[in-house]
């Protein structure tokens, strides 16, 4: 791997991990198009990098529910919503194929720009996310664990649903950002365990490069998403959409 492989691979998977594209997506066609893949390992510490970078943007609605966890329904609401992903996310990986996951492809990417033009149409903003009902809570969590599949973006399908329900795009986001704490941690400790088994052929400069450009980028997306859904912008990630739904039905 070069030191170049490495910075596009950081400032993919920061930049998609939290903008409502599927990174999982974005990878799979940056495999195809580039013949590009980091290895394991180099995966791992990738979402190391990105789950810096929730922490340290998140840092203060992080530790206020820390600190209050009964007073604050926020930790309440990411463990209920976070059983039913985990539960989905387990089932796809011991019963559904690699092929069958790239043949998905388009079919999430085409599901994501559904969610994101109803969500921006139709959605109503009437409260906040402590105000949240169980039921649009579990449904977020089935939303996210359904997103395991490449092409459905994890941020996208979250934040659309919450805002379905009617929860302001603001919380909506924090909401997702929240969510994805927990995923990253599983899907770095699943992933690392599978690594730690095999060789690690990466450089090490790759490596440290690779974090740092994928804590940045995704330091930068969830500025990016936060200041989409508070103004007219959401629509245009659903535009942008368009571009790999296509290169997806042409190259898989």
């Amino acid at each position: 791997m070069t030191v170049l492989e490495s910075i596009f691979l950081g400032l993919l998977q920061g930049f998609t991990e939290f903008l409502p594209v599927s990174s999982s997506g974005h990878l799979l066609l940056a495999e195809k198009l580039f013949d590009i893949e980091g290895g394991l390992f180099f995966d791992v510490m990738l979402h190391v990098g990105t789950l810096f970078a929730v922490v340290i943007a998140m840092r203060h609605t992080l530790w206020q529910t820390v600190r209050h966890p009964v007073a604050s329904k926020k930790l309440l609401f990411t463990v209920v919503a976070s059983i039913p992903t985990f539960a989905l996310a387990l089932l796809v990986k011991l019963f559904v194929p690699e092929k069958i996951m790239q043949i998905v492809l388009p079919i999430g990417f085409a599901l994501t720009i559904v969610l994101i033009v109803l969500s921006d149409k139709l959605a109503k903003p009437r409260f906040r996310l402590e105000e949240a009902s169980w039921a649009s809570v579990a449904v977020t969590g089935i939303t996210q664990g359904i997103a395991v599949f490449p092409g459905l973006s994890r941020s996208g399908s979250t934040i659309s649903v919450m805002k379905l329900f009617g929860m302001n795009g603001s919380d909506a986001a924090e909401f997702s950002f929240l969510l994805s704490v927990p995923v990253i941690l599983a899907g770095a400790a699943v992933e690392g365990w599978e690594a730690f088994r095999s060789a690690i052929t990466t450089p090490w400069y790759c490596v440290v490069i690779g974090i740092a450009t994928a804590f940045l980028s995704g330091l930068v997306s969830i500025h990016m998403v936060m200041r989409a859904v508070k103004t007219k912008s959401w629509i245009w990630f659903a535009l942008y959409l368009a571009v790999p739904l296509v290169l997806s039905l042409i190259i898989l």
